[in-house]
């Protein structure tokens, strides 16, 4: 139990701090270009004129997200999950481990420019947080291999102590002590990101991270139904719409981020029958271990069908290929 507290600490603060990267930046950047330094640069004062209706994208589902203050999302730190929770699941499912779920980590030069760079990366820290909970420590070396030509390409290999990662990484009886030094990497990453308006970077990085953490979970469900899992797939409805704000507010006129915005939209329609209701309850108070313990009486319901389930599962899978083939 110890360990596994450690692990769900560990990770949900790389979640956390990626999170608050990619909330924490500049205003609407309209004008963004990928590129290969390491960083989004932009074009100045040139105008890219974007045919919103050619992707799909209607001015009334963009308004959707453009409305939303973007202050406000401080707040999705605490809510946003992490790559361990999912797996979590996953391994109390009892589900045996399978390499076939994750990304080949060889394909890791087929992201070609620092937007799609960030975007496998963060596809590359779920699988490893996948990884660890199955202590499959040996094939975690590709995947630091992998995180490294991408980290190196975007400039950020100097917050990662590799060599120190790899001798961990060997050593199975260390597993604790590689996921609190890889934290300690993305905090220190993160900090950069942020103190030097790259916080784009992160906005990438963690929607690899969501996605590929969902496709996990949606592949896992295919294969043996639990509703813990259901309700952690239909949850994600309010998180989407957190996160397509997010890509919204950086889209602007960058073919990129229109694309990356065009193929959420797809899944966004697979969750609009889902229903998620907080219902209100009265407060009770217990006295345990002799003191008192307020438990709130609000409870959540989701509800969500098979068919509607399917469709989901579907439609994950499909934004996760555009994703992995870098749209």
């Amino acid at each position: 139990m110890k360990r596994m507290m450690i692990k769900l600490v560990s990770v949900c603060l790389v979640a956390s701090v990626a999170m608050l990267a990619a909330c924490s930046g500049s205003g609407n950047n309209t004008n963004q270009n990928s590129s290969d330094n390491g960083e989004i640069t932009y074009t100045g004062n040139e105008t890219v004129e974007i045919d919103y209706d050619s992707y799909g994208l209607d001015q009334d589902f963009l308004n959707r997200y453009r409305s939303r203050n973007i202050a406000d999302f401080g707040d999705l730190i605490q809510s946003f999950p992490s790559p361990v929770e999912v797996s979590a699941i996953i391994q109390d499912m009892k589900v045996p481990y399978s390499e076939s779920l994750l990304l080949d980590a060889t394909r890791s030069d087929n992201f070609e420019t620092s937007f799609k760079k960030s975007l496998g990366l963060g596809v590359y820290c779920a699988d490893l947080g996948y990884l660890n909970v199955y202590n499959k420590t040996g094939d975690v070396l590709n995947y630091l291999v992998a995180i490294r030509k991408l980290t190196d390409a975007l400039k950020l290999s100097q917050f990662f102590d590799f060599q120190s990662l790899k001798r961990i990484a060997t050593n199975n009886n260390n597993l604790d002590s590689l996921l609190i030094l890889s934290t300690m990497s993305y905090y220190n990453m993160d900090t950069y990101l942020r103190e030097n308006n790259r916080a784009d970077v992160s906005a990438m990085m963690v929607t690899g991270v969501w996605t590929e953490s969902l496709y996990l979970a949606s592949q896992v469900y295919k294969k043996k139904e639990n509703k813990r899992m259901r309700d952690h797939i239909a949850s994600q409805k309010n998180i989407l719409d957190d996160l397509m704000a997010v890509l919204v507010h950086y889209m602007g006129n960058n073919p990129d981020y229109v694309k990356l915005v065009s193929a959420f939209k797809e899944l966004s329609k697979s969750y609009d029958p889902v229903s998620i209701e907080t219902i209100d309850g009265e407060d009770k108070v217990e006295v345990i271990n002799g003191q008192s313990v307020t438990t709130q009486g609000s409870h959540t319901v989701i509800t969500v069908s098979d068919e509607q389930m399917i469709q989901i599962c579907k439609a994950v899978e499909t934004l996760r290929t555009k994703i992995t083939e870098a749209l």
